[in-house]
């Protein structure tokens, strides 16, 4: 398996990579740039050192003879003497030079004492590149119209090659050490910019596995504020899920410590007393009823709070809803002679058929349970303006103002709820309102009894 570099190996090898290879480019072209102007400026000397010395052979002032011209080249012109000997005054870059003057018949009249005995060029104007023995030549030619003769003044291009050469070194030099100060400086910048990263890492591996409390860098760059702030969210969203269960359990045992009790008892008191064991299995059925549906409650509650509940939306009649809610709470209606009074209006709506369905058995069921025998449950929906208007009241005894607030918490009972209730009708209604985007509210009627309302945008006005 490929081992997999750290990002900061990444970081340091890709930049490493890209810098030498910027090296090697600039070097290639800095070396042919600069060879190139070396190349021309040396040619623009060897030119104008030409014309000098055309101007002092061939001018009518000048009456030596090729003799004299000759001593005084070799006593100026010193390439034979080596740079070693102590003879040597000059300088390692200084131009070695070869001179010599043909006659126009093609004699050999004048030579400096490093030009050969042969021409080193044609003899025609300009400039030539003349390959020798031991070294390599550059030579120009010009006519010397005084003396009817050819002039031919030649450099060595060793030099030139190894001018270039040097200042490529020396610029290869200073590029290798700023390569090197590059990465140290790029190392330290990545040491410093990674802090953040690993006094994050830090910070989470010294938590308890408890302590899901938000992480806090101030100091942190502008990459790293969405990971903290994204692991902040998912601590958050750890802990309300630990809350849910743990209260869900809590819940559990508070509701079901007392009924699992009764049933042990009814239980046994079937098994002593064969004559009531109708009775008693009786109410050992409804016991077993209400624990089912406080359970079934329960679980619809915690998928609701922990965001597990997918909504199927479609195009509902919740006016044909509402009746299918009603037609399956009859049973009960017709034990305790009550009446539901419909004014309903025939209303469609985007929203989950199933989960509006549980939202309305649950209102339905409160008001069933609030409501004495023989009363008359109100049920409308209506249209007003832009706006659906759903209520139910009930004809029970209401609930103390200053609890109209919490009746929507679990397992809030406030008021006349009989021994049924489990506590979790309202606050099952209240998160499906959230889902679909309605607005529950809460009032006492003036004659008693409560209004259960809730509001919605009619969309399809």
């Amino acid at each position: 398996m490929q081992k997999i570099l750290s990002i900061k190996q990444q970081v340091v090898r890709t930049s490493l990579y890209a810098l030498i290879l910027a090296l090697v480019l600039s070097s290639i072209l800095g070396y042919l740039a600069t060879k190139h102007e070396v190349n021309e400026l040396f040619d623009a000397t060897l030119i104008d050192n030409t014309r000098i010395i055309k101007g002092l052979i061939d001018s009518e002032q000048t009456h030596q003879n090729w003799i004299d011209l000759q001593k005084s080249l070799d006593e100026t012109l010193l390439e034979h003497i080596s740079s070693g000997d102590q003879r040597f005054n000059g300088h390692a870059y200084e131009k070695k030079i070869a001179i010599q003057v043909w006659s126009k018949e093609g004699d050999l009249v004048l030579r400096s004492a490093s030009a050969p005995n042969h021409a080193l060029a044609p003899l025609k104007e300009g400039l030539t590149q003349f390959q020798g023995g031991e070294y390599d030549w550059i030579v120009y030619t010009v006519w010397l119209p005084n003396k009817k003769s050819w002039l031919a003044v030649a450099e060595r291009l060793d030099i030139r090659q190894e001018l270039s050469t040097n200042i490529e070194a020396s610029l290869l030099l200073s590029l290798i050490f700023a390569l090197f100060l590059a990465l140290c400086l790029l190392k330290l910048q990545l040491k410093k910019a990674f802090a953040p990263l690993v006094e994050l890492g830090e910070k989470i591996s010294q938590r308890d596995f408890n302590d899901l409390s938000a992480l806090h860098l101030p100091h942190s760059p502008d990459e790293l504020k969405p990971v903290i702030t994204e692991l902040n969210d998912l601590f958050h969203r750890v802990d309300s899920s630990l809350e849910r269960e743990k209260r869900f359990l809590a819940d559990a045992a508070h509701e079901l410590r007392t009924p699992l009790t009764v049933i042990k008892l009814q239980v046994e008191q079937a098994l002593i007393q064969p004559d009531a064991r109708e009775t008693i299995l009786q109410r050992l059925s409804e016991s077993v009823e209400r624990n089912q549906q406080v359970v079934e409650q329960m679980l619809l509650l915690a998928r609701l709070e922990a965001g597990q509940m997918s909504v199927h939306t479609t195009t509902v009649i919740f006016s044909a809803l509402i009746r299918e809610a009603i037609a399956q709470l009859m049973p009960l209606a017709f034990k305790r002679n009550i009446e539901f009074q419909l004014d309903v209006e025939e209303v469609t709506m985007n929203g989950d058929s199933a989960l509006l369905l549980s939202l309305l058995r649950n209102l339905f069921d409160n008001a069933l349970r609030h409501s004495p025998n023989n009363a008359v449950i109100s049920v409308k929906l209506f249209k007003q303006a832009q706006m659906i208007i759903f209520e139910v009241v009930d004809a029970g005894t209401g609930i103390d103002p200053k609890f109209l607030g919490e009746v929507t918490n679990r397992f809030t009972q406030v008021g006349g709820s009989d021994v049924g209730a489990s506590g979790l009708g309202l606050a099952i209604v209240s998160k499906i309102a959230q889902l679909h985007g309605m607005r529950l509210v809460l009032n006492n009627h003036e004659t008693g009894g409560l209004i259960v309302s809730l509001l919605w945008v009619n969309h399809k006005v």
